[in-house]
Parts: structure tokens; sequence; C-alpha cells
């Protein structure tokens, strides 16, 4: 046999070592951590406490519920002064012109402006409460932006933000107002027995 020869021996044989060490230990073997039945499936170690495969449920924010009725009464009765006391002085307003507070009348304003009979309802992304602004044709109501808040601290927001996300848009579940431009508004209403079925 030549040097060449059993140099390749040797290191077959210590590749198939190698491969060996890698391989489970059998069943009932206390080197590895597989713990299997006859068919080599897992068996969960009965002395191990069992995982609950249900998730914890998220319980709503008061906080965030009483700030987005808040917006919306003061939104729906075209109140800007009392809007803007449910808002941090260092609150932001991501989504309306400039992003923070000090241009948050502005945009109010124009938006009430462009469109004069948009109305907020409570809506549900989800698990997150949110608000649903809406606005009539003449014909019907239709979903123009979604309303978060964030950074809720003794009943003001911290962040005030308007989405006009068409996936989210068609994803949130909420009521259309009824054409009275009143019904709907109230945040108790949602609780009272809304279905989350647009009307």
């Amino acid at each position: 046999m030549s040097d060449l020869d059993r140099l390749a021996a040797e290191a077959e044989a210590q590749l198939d070592r190698i491969d060996g060490d890698d391989q489970p230990a059998p069943m009932g073997d206390d080197r590895g951590s597989f713990s299997g039945d006859e068919y080599g499936f897992h068996v969960d170690d009965p002395d191990l406490p069992a995982v609950d495969e249900e998730p914890e449920p998220i319980v709503p924010d008061a906080a965030v519920a009483d700030a987005l009725e808040a917006i919306a009464e003061t939104f729906n009765a075209r109140d800007l002064d009392a809007l803007l006391e449910v808002v941090a002085r260092d609150g932001e307003a991501p989504g309306l012109l400039g992003g923070d507070r000090a241009n948050l009348p502005g945009a109010i304003e124009d938006l009430w402006t462009r469109r004069p009979n948009g109305t907020l309802t409570r809506g549900q992304a989800g698990d997150e409460d949110v608000g649903v602004l809406w606005e009539h044709d003449g014909s019907r109501w239709w979903r123009v932006a979604v309303v978060h808040v964030a950074d809720v601290r003794d009943g003001r927001v911290g962040v005030l933000e308007f989405s006009d996300d068409p996936a989210l848009l068609e994803q949130v579940a909420a009521t259309a107002p009824d054409d009275d431009l009143e019904e709907g508004a109230r945040w108790s209403e949602w609780d009272e027995g809304a279905d989350g079925e647009e009307a």
C-alpha cells in the first residue's frame, strides 16, 4: 500500500468516526436528548409542564378606547378646541399636515373643509381599537381613513395618526354611520351591540 493510499484510508476512517458521532443516540441511551417511541416519533416528557397552546386573550386598552371616544365626539361636533385638548402639547400627528401638533389645527380644519360630512366611528383592527373616518358621497358611506392613537397618558394622546392605507381600510371591522350623521358616532353603540360589519 502506498503512502497516498494509507493516508486516504486513514482520512476515510476519521470521517466515518465523525459521521458516527453525529448520529442520534439510540433510544434509552442517556448520551442523547432525543426521546421517541418505537417508530422514532418524538414523545413528550411527562415530567415537563404542559405548554399552553392557546395564547392569553388581549385585554382592550381602556385608555385608548376612551381617547378615541373623546376624539370622535369632538371631531363629529366640529369642536376644534376640545379636540386639541385631547392631544398632548408635545404630541405627534402622523398622516396629517407636517406630522406634529403645531400643524394639527390647520390639518383638522382642512379635513373638515374637504370632507364636510366626515364622521368618526369606532372600529377594530385585529385586537386594536381604532377610529374610522367616513365620508358620504350622497348615496352611501365610504371609509377614508383609519385613526390610531398611542402613548395615552392621563387622558391625553401622544400620537394621533390618520392612515388612508387601502389594505388597512378593507381589513378594519366597522359600522358605517346612519344617514342622519349622528347615529353610529358614539362609542357606546359599539359596546351595546354593533356587530362589526359595515352597514
